[in-house]
């Protein structure tokens, strides 16, 4: 498994590292993009199997001494109710709750009652956070209320929260680029992640489809938080980079 990340000297690009269970009916999992060094968004995902949802409930939860809570929504686009005319709002994320954002979503269309939602790579919704330290962002996916109710109902009415194979939480990446700078020596590519999972960085000069990428650097296990890499500077004035991290 893989995860990615961008960088062309300024601009930011998220990855993606999930692991899933063949099995289960629904794999949730995240993903993180860094705006800058002190803006990160966690992105929830859910890849869903054949059956269609028309609710789930997730909980993200994080470190409130080095994370603070900016905004929280679910995605409209694709949950929502509706009379077959008009969309009604409902439920925005709970965030009241330090170290924890709840986000439930439900999708019910008149049109068509029973149409729930299917499909790999289907958003839940997002979590954008300023940093307060530091220190490398960690979080940790759950269902969103764990008694009392299920969060992940298919349109047949059955709840998946405790099926056999139904719900499997999976990680979020915390794999991202911090900058590149140009410098005497070269450019400095710095980006941070976890300790236990080969990185490799990779470069190419051109952003079309032309451009190839190629390893440049390969940081094997254990690493450090942060890296920084120098890259000598060549005949092209313009390099695109890219981290990747397989265990």
């Amino acid at each position: 498994m893989k995860s990615y990340f961008s960088l062309c000297a300024a601009a930011v690009a998220a990855g993606a590292f999930s692991l899933q269970s063949a099995s289960a009916v629904v794999n949730i999992y995240g993903e993180t993009a860094a705006a800058g060094s002190n803006i990160i968004t966690v992105n929830i995902y859910a890849d869903l199997a054949t059956n269609t949802l028309v609710s789930f409930g997730v909980r993200l939860l994080y470190n409130p001494n080095n994370l603070r809570v900016i905004a929280a929504a679910k995605d409209p686009a694709v949950w929502y109710l509706s009379d077959g005319r008009t969309r009604y709002p409902y439920t925005d994320p709970d965030t009241s709750t330090p170290g924890e954002v709840l986000i439930l979503g439900a999708k019910f269309d008149g049109l068509n009652p029973r149409q729930g939602v299917t499909g790999q790579h289907v958003r839940l919704g997002n979590v954008t956070f300023s940093r307060l330290s530091p220190a490398l962002p960690q979080f940790t996916l759950a269902l969103g209320r764990p008694t009392a109710f299920d969060n992940f109902v298919t349109a047949s009415g059955s709840g998946l929260d405790t099926a056999a194979d139904g719900i499997a939480i999976g990680n979020v990446s915390t794999l991202q680029m911090l900058g590149v700078t140009r410098g005497p020596g070269g450019f400095y590519v710095q980006w941070q992640g976890g300790s236990q999972a080969t990185q490799y960085l990779q470069r190419r000069f051109s952003a079309g489809p032309e451009g190839q990428w190629v390893d440049i650097f390969t940081n094997p296990p254990p690493t450090a938080t942060t890296v920084t890499y120098t890259n000598p500077i060549g005949t092209n004035g313009t390099s695109f980079y890219r981290v990747r991290a397989q265990p």
